[in-house]
This record gives structure tokens, sequence and C-alpha cells, in this order.
């Protein structure tokens, strides 16, 4: 039958006043997200949204509709899902509506000789004013793909579209134009600060929902009303109802069925699905999973690999258990070998925690257990696997006793490693399981275990002993253990022989492939210039090390891990920039299960000062209380006189009260750590008690402490702590009436943290000092960076042109503030005078600058600093 062009002009007119109450009610209290708009997008000619349903495509529609009108532009929006008028094909009702919305003119109900459709792109060419058509669920693919390109190609830019697909394929042709831009999955998926802020909850509660639904709008929503937790979600009957009825139901059945086969993966690739399920037809069917239904998703990662998101896998894996029963033990041993082939021992190891099989254990060779633990650093996966093994088996394969106790020690379980060690080397001789260990795993897993446990000393010992006596035999061991003690050395600021260190460590690793030990010694990088106080310095070691394949933080979950930390300490060093929540959580999350006492600690100080500045000081001491409570569970000494002394000098400055500030200090007696890391402490505990003095207006006791302090800092080259030392001492003495002596101070403690990029530091002690020496508020407040780069930040500065004081400049830090100011053009007595020193000082510097540069005058002296990024 032929349906008419022309519908009743009444019965167009009725149906689209109830579009604009269903638009109206669709725009109202729902996240508004500019980059799903044309307001993200202000080139394109048409936003195309093609995803499942459930991921809130009817409400972007809406809202770019509501956008239009507020932008007084002409718009007609047609949500396809409801009832329009009959005999109406879906293209004749976008053609009449458009004719009913933009003509003056009331034209006859009955067909006439021209086509609606040809009436409505003349309507559209020749408007004055803007038009949006803005169509939900479209779903008739030929005719009306036709019609929406031709609108697209021949109207004028002045009109444009917004269309959401009602079924798969519907609107092919229109997404490949240029000019229309396809928003899919990803990004009509929420975010994770999106998840919270749509739902009102907090971080942790917004994370677990994230992590449980990928995002996808309609699951985030119902797992936020749901007390479900870890995998529940999956067995809500509304989440069921909705994969069942809403998601599959459009799927043929033949998709589907390899839908959930892939699910039943770890890695969801064309060979192995084939090779799994005997079949050799999955890649067009995977292909079209991605392409039409928009179930799967390339790997930006990987080529060739799919990903799925995770409700939807496990609620499919519930599927394939029902469907197969027993046989799912099959597919999983087939997967495992799979794998197995490949020597992927970290999937070998999911497939058999899935299966609840521990006999793969046994059949992981030595080389292929020290291949997950010390190559790819697979701690968290063999924790979990381990942990399932029953003692006695673990026991009786040393192989897997060491492994254990590797794992243990990089878990903060050093008491269960030395045990599991122990009980080893306690069995009889006559034991087939107490072998000889020519290649010395069990020492060298002990040695660098004493230094996850934070036995410095006692680990640097190990570790010398082992490779004098295995090294030449056990290279991977050598690297490992060369590793260990370049970390130790940057823990211990041996600034001057940690790069030799570094540097024979990474020739060893890279002989053997020791892909962990790259992550670690780019973690010892970074840490030293953190404890240097080079902020700038720590962010391009960060940045290089993302970058190195070697270090292949990707594919190492620890090292991922503790990249994490350190991204979290720079960026809240960063005077612009607040961390966001979900960095800050799994920096936390990773230091205090797995990391040693230096990422620990300054994670966590971190932390603690993020949320002060926030005004939450109740979660900053909850978190300062966990993490003394960690210390003591694992007998970290140092990390509990950290945690001592960093939560009062917290108190201090929030006037709170802690029960520790009536404890006394540690004494010397207490340090037993390595030398620099004794004379750290010790520098903390005389800047406590500077405070101390300060606040209480004892200035002559607090001038002596914060000195000493201020001595110890430098001497262990931390800058950081000299920043905090010079503002306390300058405040005393200002206190003491020594104004200029006191502002030369602040202006050295203010250069010095802007070469550092250490901006938090100096703001945080400045505040520090106001709360505990309310009278010095006004000398506190005074302007003293007056120089080119106040005022920026790491954040805002490139690596390439970073003014950081490097460990081996060839100058001292004061000689670096003098060209920076010579570098603005500045006569030596105005660098003087800026700098709060005589004239003959100033030019004492440039005496000894022009010889260590090699510079014949000033000029030259700042284009060599330049050049070397110095200033």
């Amino acid at each position: 039958m032929t349906t008419p062009s022309r519908a009743n002009p009444d019965d167009i007119s009725g149906f689209l006043r109830r579009m604009n109450t269903r638009r109206t009610k669709y725009s109202q209290g729902y996240l508004k997200r500019d980059r799903l708009s044309f307001t993200g997008n202000p080139t394109a000619k048409c936003l195309l949204y093609k995803a499942p349903p459930g991921f809130g495509k009817s409400v972007q529609v809406a809202q770019c509709a509501q956008a239009a009108l507020e932008r007084n532009e002409d718009c007609i929006y047609l949500d396809f899902s409801s009832f329009w008028p009959k005999d109406l094909s879906e293209t004749d009702l976008i053609a009449n509506s458009i004719v009913a919305a933009l003509s003056s003119e009331r034209f006859p109900a009955t067909p006439t000789k021209s086509s609606v459709k040809t009436l409505a792109l003349g309507l559209l060419t020749d408007h004055e004013r803007p038009v949006t058509i803005c169509l939900d669920g479209v779903a008739d693919a030929a005719t009306t793909q036709r019609f929406l390109r031709t609108i697209t190609l021949e109207t004028p830019e002045t009109v444009r579209l917004v269309i959401s697909e009602g079924l798969p394929d519907a609107t092919v042709s229109l997404s490949v134009l240029s000019d229309v831009v396809t928003i899919g999955p990803d990004d009509l998926g929420f975010t994770l600060d999106e998840t919270g802020l749509v739902l009102s909850l907090d971080a942790d509660q917004a994370k677990r929902v994230f992590d449980l639904t990928g995002g996808w709008p309609l699951l985030c929503a119902l797992a936020g009303k749901s007390t479900a937790s870890g995998e529940g979600i999956v067995h809500l009957p509304e989440v069921q109802a909705y994969f069942e009825n809403d998601v599959l139901a459009q799927v043929p059945q033949p998709l589907r069925d390899c839908l959930e086969k892939a699910s039943w993966l770890e890695e969801i690739t064309e060979d192995i699905c084939n090779y799994v399920f005997k079949t050799d037809a999955a890649g067009l069917k995977l292909a079209k999973l991605e392409a039409h239904y928009r179930l799967l998703a390339s790997s930006a990662a990987t080529p060739n690999r799919y990903e799925m998101n995770r409700a939807l896998k496990d609620y499919l894996r519930n599927r394939f258990i029902e469907a197969n029963g027993s046989r799912q033990s099959y597919f999983l041993k087939r997967i495992a070998f799979w794998h197995w082939r490949r020597r992927e021992y970290r999937l070998v190891i999911k497939v058999a925690l899935r299966a609840q099989d521990h006999n793969w254990a046994q059949r992981l060779g030595e080389q292929a257990l020290l291949d997950l633990a010390l190559r790819q650093g697979e701690i968290e996966a063999l924790m979990t696997w381990f942990t399932g093994i029953p003692r006695f088996k673990l026991i009786q394969t040393p192989s897997l006793a060491i492994g254990y106790a590797w794992v243990l020690y990089f878990g903060q379980r050093a008491q269960e490693a030395q045990e599991v060690l122990d009980r080893l080397n306690a069995l009889p001789a006559s034991d087939p399981a107490k072998q000889d260990d020519p290649n010395g795993w069990g020492e060298l897993v002990h040695a660098i275990g004493l230094a996850t446990h934070d036995e410095m000393k006692e680990s640097d010992e190990g570790c010398t002993a082992w490779v004098d006596t295995y090294g030449l035999v056990n290279p991977v061991g050598q690297a490992a253990a060369q590793t260990c003690r370049a970390f130790i050395a940057a823990s211990d600021r041996q600034f001057t022989i940690l790069s030799d260190q570094i540097a024979t460590a990474t020739v060893t690793s890279g002989a053997v492939r020791h892909r962990y030990a790259f992550g670690w010694l780019a973690g010892a990088g970074i840490l030293a210039r953190l404890l240097n106080g080079d902020i700038y310095g720590a962010r391009a070691e960060i940045r290089r090390a993302q970058k190195d394949e070697n270090v292949a933080q990707e594919r190492t979950p620890f090292v991922r891990g503790m990249f994490t930390s350190f991204e979290f300490q720079v960026q809240a060093e960063d005077g612009s920039i607040t961390p966001d929540d979900g960095l800050l959580h799994e920096a936390l999350d990773f230091a205090l299960a797995f990391g040693v006492t230096d990422v620990v600690w300054n994670t966590v100080r971190s932390a603690v000062e993020v949320y002060i500045r926030r005004g939450d000081t109740s979660r900053a001491f909850l978190l300062l209380e966990r993490c003394r409570l960690t210390a003591n569970e694992r007998g970290l000494k140092r990390l509990g006189i950290l945690i001592r002394l960093g939560t009062e000098v917290f108190a201090m400055g929030t006037r709170a009260s802690t029960p520790l500030g009536i404890e006394p200090l540690p004494s010397d007696e207490d340090l037993v750590f390595l030398p620099n890391q004794n004379r750290a402490i010790q520098a903390e505990r005389e800047l406590l008690e500077a405070s101390r003095f300060l606040r209480d207006g004892k200035l002559g006791l607090a001038e002596r402490q914060a000195r000493k302090a201020l001595t110890n800092f430098a001497a262990i080259r931390d800058q950081r702590g000299e920043v905090r030392a010079q503002c306390t001492l300058a405040t005393t003495i200002h206190m003491m009436g020594e104004e200029k002596q006191a502002i030369k101070r602040m202006v050295d403690a203010n250069l010095q943290a802007q070469q550092m990029g250490a901006f938090r530091s100096l703001k945080n002690r400045r505040h520090f000092l106001r709360v505990i020496s309310p009278t010095a508020k006004a000398f506190l407040d005074q302007r003293t960076d007056q120089f080119s780069i106040a005022g920026k930040t790491a954040h805002e500065l490139t690596i390439t042109k970073l003014p950081a004081a490097h460990i081996s400049a060839p100058i001292s830090r004061k000689q670096i503030g003098v060209l920076q100011h010579a570098a603005l053009g500045l006569s030596n007595k105005e660098i003087a005078a800026r700098l709060h020193v005589t004239e003959d000082t100033v030019k004492w510097h440039f005496r000894r600058i022009l010889p260590s540069l090699n510079a014949s005058n000033r000029t030259e002296a700042v284009l060599i600093a330049r050049s070397k990024g110095l200033i």
C-alpha cells in the first residue's frame, strides 16, 4: 500500500506539541555535558550518537534541542519511540514536521504533486534563521538515511542535525561524511567525576560504581541505588532484565552466541576465539559486534584486540556457565593453554584463579615463575594466586616458596615472607623439597626483601655479598640486586653515586630484559629528585619514564602504581592545580598496600596537605592515624617516627590537638637507619622544636634550632626542607627585630622554591607560620617574588624550559638567582636591591659565575645558563 507523503497539519501540530513537552522533561534534571554537544564540536554539521540502549542518547538529543532554542534558533525535535500520526513513514514524519515548523502558510492536508520532502528541503535551504533538527531513535535505515544525507550535503551550514540511532546500521551512510561527528559509548559513558556528581556519591562510592559499570550511564544509576558490592550488580533483577530485554534483544542469535563466548576469554581476539571454541568465523562476528552494535570496543593499547564492559562481561559469563555447565572448565583449560604457549603467564594465572585450579602452580617452572615475579612484577596477581594454594604445596616446591616470599615482601608482609623462607631452610636434607639453590634465589629474595621492610643497611650489605657470590652465574638476580642498591642509594640521598649505580643496573637489566628492574630504576631516579626537592626534575623524569618502552609502565601494574604515587606528589606540590580524587585515591591505595617507607610517607603527607587545603581536617588526621597503625603493624620504625613528627606539625598548623604532642620526640638513640636517613629525621625534629619555641615566644631557642635544621637539610641536599627552615628562621629573626636579615632569608627561600618548583612547600610553610605566630602575619604577607618566573608553576612550565637548579649544576643556587635577574636586564644595583644584598656581593657572584660557565661576560653567562636549563 502506498502511503501519503503529506499528513493532516492538525495531527502534525499536535504531535509537535507533545514532542515539546517530552523535550522539556528529558532536558531537565540531567547532567549537562558540553563535550557531547555543538559547544564541544562547533564545526560539526551533524552529531550522531551511536551506542547501546542506556547510554543517555535521548537525554543528549533533548538537551541539544533545548540548547538550540536557548540560542534563539528554530528547532524540530522528534522522538520516534513515541506514537506519531498513522500512515506516515519515519521519513515523511521528519519532512512534514520540518514543513509544519518552518512554513508560514497552511498547506492542504491532501497530497500534491510536489513531494513534501522536496518542500522541506526547500524550506531548509531558504530559511533565514539557524535550524537544528534533533531526531531521537532513527530506525528506518534506507529511506531515512537518504533523506538525512541529502539534508547534510545540500543545506546551508546554518542547518544542523542531532541524531541518535534506534537500531544498529540505521545511519551507516551518514556516519562516513566528513562533517558528521560520531559520538560512541566511550564518549557517552560517564567519567569518574561525572559518576560521583550525577549520583551524589563521595569519591570512594563513585569509584566503586565506576569500576563496576565502566561509566555505562544506566548501569551507574542502577548500581548507585543498590546496596550490592563487588560483583553484586550483575545479580540485580533490573540489571539482568535490562541486558536481556534492551541490550541483547536487538542482536541476532549467532552474534549473541559469539559475544557470550568472547566474554569467557581473558583477552578477546579473533585468533584465541577461533582456537578456544574451534571455529573459523569469529573475526567477522567480533567486527560486527563492535561496528554495528557497539558492544565491543577496539583496544587502544593492543591492535586486533577487543574490550568489553565489565558488567556486561560478568553477566554474559554467568549465562555461559548456565549454558555450558561442566564444560566451562574445559574451555578454561584451552584458554590457559593458549596463553601458556605464548608465555603469557600473567593471563595463565588469571585463568587458573577462575578455574580454582592450583595444579597450574606446580607446572610453572622456576624460569616462568621468576619471569612473572622479577621481570614482569606481577605482585598483585601472584599474591592472589599464592593465597589460594595450600601452604604445604608451596613448601614442597622450592621455586614456589621463594616466589611466594618475594610477593609477600613486596606486599609489605615481611614477617610472613621470612617464615616461608625459614620453613624452607628448616627442611631436613633428606626431604625431596630440600634442594640445592645454585643460583642463590632464596638469599637474594631475603636480601631484597629487607629493603622493602626498610632495613636498608642490612639489605645493601646482603645485595653486595650476593653479587660477589652469585652474580656471574645468575645475571637476572644480579640485575635485581643492583637495582635494589640503586633504590637504597636514592632513599639515603646519595645523589653523587646514584647515577653510576642506575647506569650499571640499567646495562645488566637490559641484557636480561629485566622489565621490572627498569621500572624500579626509573622510580629510584624520580625518588631522588623528590627527596632533593627538585619538582621540575621529578616531573621530567616521570614523563621520560612513561615514554620509555623498557619501563613498560602500562604493562606492569606494580610499577604503574608506584608512578601514580610519584605523579600525585608532584601535582600536590604544584601551586596552580589540586590533584583530583581519582589520582589521590589511586596513589594512596598503592602506597598503603605496597609502598616502601619513602613512598608511603611522602604520598600520605601530600594527601594530608590536600585534605587540609580543602578544609577536611578530620579526614587528614584519620589518614595519619591509619598510616601510624600500618607502621606499627608492619614494624616499620622509620615510618612511625616520620608520622610522629609530621602529625604534630599538622596539628600545630590546624590548631588541632593530638595525643602525640605529649609523647617524647625521637632521640638520637632511636636513629638506627642509613646516615642520611638519620640526618633527615634530625632535621625534621629540630625544625619541629624550632616551631614549638617560636609558638611559645622563646625566640633564641627557636633561632638556634632553625639554624641546626637548616644545616642538616643542606647537608643532605633536601631543598624543600631548606625552604621550610629558611622561612622559620626568617620569621624568628623578624620577631627578634632583625628585619633586613629576615627579608633576605625569606627572599632566599622564595627563590629556592621557585627554582625547584616547590611552590606548595613555600605556601604551606608561610600559612603554618601565620598560625603559630600571628604577630608575624604582616611580615609573612609581604611579596618577595618580584622577578620574572614568580607566580609560574610546574604545571605551567614545559620540561624543556625548567628553571631547575640541577643536582650537578656548575654554579650555586644563589648564583642561579643572580643570573635570573640579570636575564631581565637588571643592573648590579637593581639585582642587589631585589635580593637584599650589597652591590659588591652581586659583583662577587659574577666573578665566580663567569669562569664556572666558561663565559666571557654576563650576557654570554645568561645564554649558557639558559642552554643548560638553569634559568
